[in-house]
Order: C-alpha cells, then sequence, then structure tokens
C-alpha cells in the first residue's frame, strides 16, 4: 500500500490533486499505527472512526491524530497512564473541547497514546504499560510525560498529537524524539476535559515534525483566536542565551553555531530563572497535592505521583499564595529585560545530550539521579510564567541523536515562535528527513 506524504502540507496537495481521497489517508494511517506500534509502543487504545467523526472538509481533513490519555472522549475517561480509566462507567461523558474543535476543523483522532502514570513523570517510565521505544535509538530514553504523543509523531503514526506540559511534559519528549513541541501560552486552549496536574501551570501543547504542521493544528484547536499575528522573521528578533556552565560541551556548541548561522546575539545573563523554577516548583508540588488530595489521604498513589504531590502536602499554605501572588510582577519584569529589544529568547532544552532510558530509570543498574532532574532545568520556570515554548531540534550529536533548542516568546506569541522555527528548518536544520527514514518494519 502506498505511503502517505510524511507532512500535512503534503498530505493537502496529494488530497487537492486527487492521489488519494481523505478516507483512503486516514485507512492508511490506521494501517501504519499499527503496524509500528508493535515496535514502539505508543498506542493505550485505537479509536472507532464513529466515536468522534470528522467534519467532511476543513484544514486538517484526511490528517490522522493521535492524543495523550489525558483528555475525554465521548463516553470514555481517560486511562492517565494507570492501565484503567478513572471512571469506568462514563455515559456521559463528553469529548474535551481541544479535541471537538480539531474534528470540526476535518481531524481524524485515532488513539489515546502512553503517558507517564497522572503526568507525573520527565520519562515514559510507567509500571502500568510497556516501556515506550525511542523511534531514533532504542537505548535513548523518551520524555514525559507525554511520552507516547513523541513517538507516535517521530515515527511516522501520526501526523501530530495533543499533550499536556506542566514543567517541560510536551517540549522534553519533543527534545528526546526529534519533534517539535510546542507549549502554548498559559489559558490559550481550554482545559476543559483534560484532567489537570497542577492547574495554574498546566497548558495543551501540540507535537509535530514541522513548524506548519503544528501552526495548523495549533490554529484548528484554538480556533484562530487569541494569536497574535507573527513578527517579523528578519534579523535581530532574536537572542541565544547560552549558560556554559550549566550546559555540556555538545549543546553549548550547537548553540553557538546556531547564533552564528542566523546571526543572532548571544546572551550572557539569565540569573532568573534559578528563583522562577523555584517558584514553579513550590506552585508544582502544592498544587498537585491539592489535585491528588484523596489519593495521598488513602495512601493510594504510586511513588512517582507522591513524590510530586507529597511535597506539597507538607508545605506551608502562604508559600504557594506567595508564588501565586508574585507571578504577575514576575512575568512583567522577565519581558521587560528579555522582549524589549528581541521577540524570541533561544534557551537550552536538555543540559546534556539524549540520555539512555536505563540512566534516567529508577532501579536500574546505570541510575543517575543527577541525569534525570537535570531533564527539568530549564523547563518549568517557563511554566510558572506562562509563556509559550517551542522545543526545535537545531543539531545532531555524536550519536546522531537531536539537540534541540527551546525558542520562548511573549504571551500569546506563538505563531512567531513557529515562523522563527520555519527559518531554523530553511537556514540552519531539519529533522524531518531524519524522521522519515524509519518505518514501522524497521
Amino acid at each position: 500500500m502506498a505511503e502517505n506524504p510524511p507532512s500535512i502540507a503534503g498530505l493537502q496537495r496529494a488530497i487537492a490533486q486527487d492521489h488519494v481521497t481523505a478516507c483512503q489517508a486516514i485507512e492508511r494511517q490506521r494501517m501504519a499505527m499499527q503496524r509500528a506500534d508493535r515496535n514502539f509502543h505508543a498506542v493505550v487504545d485505537a479509536l472507532p472512526a464513529e466515536l468522534m467523526p470528522a467534519a467532511a472538509t476543513g484544514p486538517l481533513t484526511g490528517v490522522g491524530l493521535a492524543h495523550k490519555d489525558i483528555f475525554d472522549l465521548p463516553g470514555r475517561a481517560p486511562q492517565l497512564g494507570r492501565g484503567h480509566a478513572i471512571d469506568n462507567e462514563a455515559p456521559g461523558r463528553t469529548a474535551a473541547t481541544v479535541l471537538e474543535r480539531l474534528s470540526r476543523h476535518g481531524a481524524a483522532h485515532l488513539a489515546t497514546l502512553a503517558m507517564a502514570e497522572y503526568a507525573c513523570g520527565a520519562t515514559g517510565d510507567n509500571s502500568h504499560q510497556p516501556r515506550c521505544i525511542n523511534p531514533l535509538h532504542a537505548d535513548a530514553v523518551v520524555g514525559g510525560s507525554s511520552s507516547g504523543s513523541a513517538v507516535a509523531v517521530a515515527s511516522g503514526m501520526a501526523y501530530g498529537s495533543l499533550g499536556t506540559d506542566t514543567a517541560g511534559s510536551v517540549r522534553m519528549p519533543a527534545a528526546t524524539c526529534g519533534v517539535l513541541g510546542l507549549k502554548t501560552t498559559h489559558g490559550l486552549l481550554p482545559m476543559d476535559g483534560v484532567f489537570p496536574l497542577a492547574p495554574s501551570l498546566d497548558s495543551v501543547g501540540v507535537l509535530a515534525r514541522t513548524a506548519d504542521d503544528v501552526r495548523l493544528i495549533l490554529q484548528a484547536a484554538c480556533n484562530n483566536s487569541g494569536l497574535r499575528p507573527a513578527a517579523s522573521a528578519a534579523r535581530g528578533d532574536a537572542a541565544v542565551w547560552i549558560p556554559h556552565a550549566e550546559l555540556d560541551s555538545a549543546i553549548a556548541a550547537a548553540m553557538q553555531a546556531l547564533a552564528a548561522s542566523l546571526d543572532i546575539p548571544v546572551k550572557t545573563n539569565l540569573d532568573s530563572h534559578v528563583v522562577l523554577t523555584q517558584l514553579a516548583t513550590i506552585v508544582l508540588h502544592a498544587e498537585a497535592a491539592q489535585t491528588h488530595r484523596a489519593g495521598l489521604l488513602a495512601r493510594t498513589l504510586s511513588p512517582s505521583v507522591e513524590a510530586v504531590a507529597l511535597p506539597g502536602w507538607v508545605m506551608p499554605a502562604d508559600w504557594l499564595a506567595a508564588a501565586r501572588a508574585d507571578r504577575a510582577r514576575r512575568l512583567h519584569d522577565f519581558i521587560q529585560a528579555h522582549f524589549k529589544d528581541h521577540d524570541i529568547l533561544v534557551v537550552p532544552a536538555l543540559p546534556a545530550p539524549i540520555p539512555d532510558w536505563q540512566a534516567v530509570t529508577p532501579g536500574q543498574a546505570m541510575f543517575d539521579a543527577r541525569q534525570l532532574l537535570a531533564m527539568h532545568r530549564f523547563m518549568g520556570f517557563i511554566n510558572y510564567l506562562g509563556l509559550p515554548a517551542l522545543a526545535v531540534p537545531v543539531a545532531l550529536d555524536a550519536r546522531d541523536l537531536p539537540i534541540s533548542v527551546q525558542l520562548v516568546g511573549r504571551p500569546f506569541h506563538e505563531l512567531t515562535l513557529l515562523r522563527f522555527a520555519e527559518r531554523i528548518e530553511t537556514q540552519h536544520f531539519r529533522m524531518e528527513g531524519c524522521l522519515a527514514s524509519f518505518s514501522p518494519e524497521d
């Protein structure tokens, strides 16, 4: 059977030129997903077409998407990485608004995808399901908690996926699998029908293989409302922050090369990220404790979830209140300091090359807690500020695994980030060809 084009834009052209029908394209994607998942273990449940019928026409007609198993579906509660639904009887449950919007724009929802339990985890490690396999290297870790989303996109099982990002849970798996991962501005996409972790940090995010594919999915998910127009992609619209003391030399070199290639300045100071990260950690623990209060009291939470929620249980209440109250001032100061002369701040994604899964999985002989904790280092402060951030691959390391950066922008300026990502793809580095070389039979 013929293969679908690797990008949404390519698929749209094929459908417009009558090379394939939308129905044929979806059927091909369903079959490819079934074959590929035998190797990659990303799918929780394949979804019947009648569960959420796609619109007959729209910008995403013929496009198959699959999503982190954290969204409500008609009559189906999410499993949340627990091996069973949170509510086994859910006849009155309706789909999350963001999924309904995608359906109205023509997208077909193919499957629910693996995730860290209750979205608590920097990797795809989960005792309730098989370990997700990174399509780029079987030993490389798949970041979490939207692990299945990144694997499904990188392996070609789906054109895109929605995940959630509370402390990097879209950007980390995107970075480990060489795809783009957009954490949206807090509040841009509706959270109704999405199980929370820490509500004031949670955002729905988009994973896809190209900037243009992310844009098409994002615009459908937000109904083209709330987004600011893209700023110019001219020289001088970005600055790169390279914290050499905190980075492996390979990451620093890749970021320096990016700055030189695109002729953008290098910043030497982003000291505020340390305090902002501490505030994000306070909010994460405290709000997770509120979300999982019943489980903490009943002692029914797994160790990974307890590790996130339990510190918030014993935390002084005024810490959370102070962290929340200070957020608006700190956001204002950050914008004044870093977006006065530039539209985009480029920061590291991961501080070191992608680790092997055994190095960041507790209980394994190679486990190194420092490597696991480092995966969060440059993520959480962005959630605290509520800013949009886009993980983008910019180079390959010594193992030919991706090195990614994050593009950070002003609130609701996602389109500006995506335009700059297109500039990276056309002028500096494009990962799509590396991803496309992998097939379900590899």
